[in-house]
């Protein structure tokens, strides 16, 4: 599949390039399956996640990732408005988590759950440009990471 996309679209990728990406889509997978019965919403998950105890700790690594992705000197960079927020998806909640301003626990997981959502849909609807797919690595990684702490409760 690799050298059928390098010749179509004019890229150079490795599998390593590309292994971020195709772990995301399985971990996806799973992670809808396990928590929401493959019916993901956010709110959904909001309430999955009322039940759900985890150590915050776990996951100030990647807010401090994202932060550091998406707010400089307290403003929303452009990266940030790529993540294409549709109206019901709570932007405002992912902006105070990313500005510290609001440091509910509960509220900070579901911020990060927000945010790897719409790397989802942004993917998965091809709105992300397979051209440079290969620069969302950290992304992915970061996400697939995420993912694995929310199930280990699972």
């Amino acid at each position: 599949m690799r050298d059928w996309i390098n010749l179509r679209y004019g890229t150079n990728f490795t599998e390593d390039d590309l292994k971020s990406v195709k772990d995301f889509t399985l971990m996806w997978n799973i992670f809808d399956s396990v928590t929401c019965s493959t019916h993901f919403s956010i709110v959904r998950f909001e309430q999955i996640l009322i039940n759900q105890n985890y150590d915050i700790n776990r996951f100030l690594p990647f807010l401090n990732y994202f932060k550091e992705r998406y707010v400089v000197n307290n403003e929303f960079n452009n990266r940030f408005q790529h993540l294409n927020f549709r109206n019901n998806d709570r932007k405002d909640l992912v902006k105070e988590v990313l500005l510290g301003n609001n440091i509910n626990e509960k509220e900070i997981i579901l911020a990060l759950i927000i945010i790897i959502f719409r790397f989802r849909n942004n993917l998965f609807h091809g709105v992300k440009d397979i051209q440079v797919i290969d620069e969302q690595r950290s992304n992915f990684e970061n996400a697939n990471e995420i993912l694995k702490i929310i199930m280990e409760n699972f």
